[in-house]
């Protein structure tokens, strides 16, 4: 009875985020009138974005806490994916092993947080921001004007400089995970690794399976910043890897919470080394 009862729980809990979202988004519009017929796109990322500024840290505290022990090692040049008002950064424990880090958020409203949370936690200066989206026309532009990348057409030798690449509950809303998932490996060294902590379509379980249609169906993608509870990451990566490489040289990926809604998918996928 117990555990049906955590079951119960579980499947319902988007039903304060559907409150809270709504609350946010009409907040936008008492302050913005006008902003969803000049700007909609602009106006959902203000809406979401007061959202995230007040329950982040919230949130944050909810990810699998296998993912800490991965960014405990983190090391070299990194390309952080999507990382909000950068709640998560506290995870990067060893800043002295860490020559910078690209983080690319589109919500622009949540860069000066962001900023300031790099700060708290001893990264400052070797944190840079892009305003852009997990694509390489957004993130390019910035690599070449700080010399990481020679020229705006690069060779794929050229482009793959990030010695890690950080995507914690960001791929989920992405607009298209795949073409993401290209341009994000064709930017990874060889012998690189994805650092990954996402939440993922539940296939183990048939009624959080069954709860995650439902709230796609009633609207959860639109209230919340195009997020998918229904996406298969892992695989995304498995076949660009395929198509690429031939895949990955190591795969170590764990599901945790495996009866959850938000069941997610933490580990490292190592990308092959060149042959000489």
């Amino acid at each position: 009875m117990a555990n049906i009862f955590a079951c119960l729980i579980d499947y319902l809990f988007p039903v304060p985020f559907f409150a809270f979202s709504i609350f946010y988004f009409t907040l936008a519009f008492v302050k913005n009138p006008f902003l969803p017929l000049t700007n909609f796109d602009s106006f959902k990322e203000k809406a979401f974005a007061g959202l995230w500024l007040k329950f982040g840290a919230a949130f944050s505290d909810q990810t699998p806490t296998e993912v800490d022990e991965l960014l405990a090692g983190s090391k070299g040049l990194i390309l952080d994916v999507g990382p909000g008002s950068g709640e998560q950064l506290r995870r990067f424990s060893h800043p002295e092993n860490i020559r910078t880090i690209y983080g690319v958020e589109p919500g622009v409203t949540l860069h000066d947080k962001l900023r300031a949370n790099a700060g708290k936690v001893g990264l400052g200066d070797k944190y840079r921001v892009i305003g852009g989206t997990a694509d390489l026309d957004s993130i390019l532009p910035t690599l070449v004007k700080d010399g990481v990348v020679k020229n705006d057409r690069p060779s794929a030798k050229d482009l793959a400089v990030f010695d890690e690449i950080v995507c914690v509950r960001v791929l989920c809303g992405v607009p298209d995970q795949e073409a993401s998932v290209a341009d994000l490996y064709g930017m990874l060294k060889p012998g690189g690794r994805f650092v990954l902590c996402e939440h993922v379509v539940n296939n183990r379980s048939w009624g959080a399976n069954l709860a995650q249609k439902f709230w796609m169906l009633v609207g959860w993608k639109a209230l919340m910043g195009g997020c998918d509870l229904r996406r298969d990451t892992v695989q995304a990566f498995l076949k660009v890897a395929k198509e690429k490489d031939g895949g990955f040289a190591k795969v170590e990926m764990t599901q945790v919470d495996p009866h959850s809604i938000s069941t997610h998918v933490v580990g490292v996928l190592t990308k092959k080394q060149k042959k000489r």
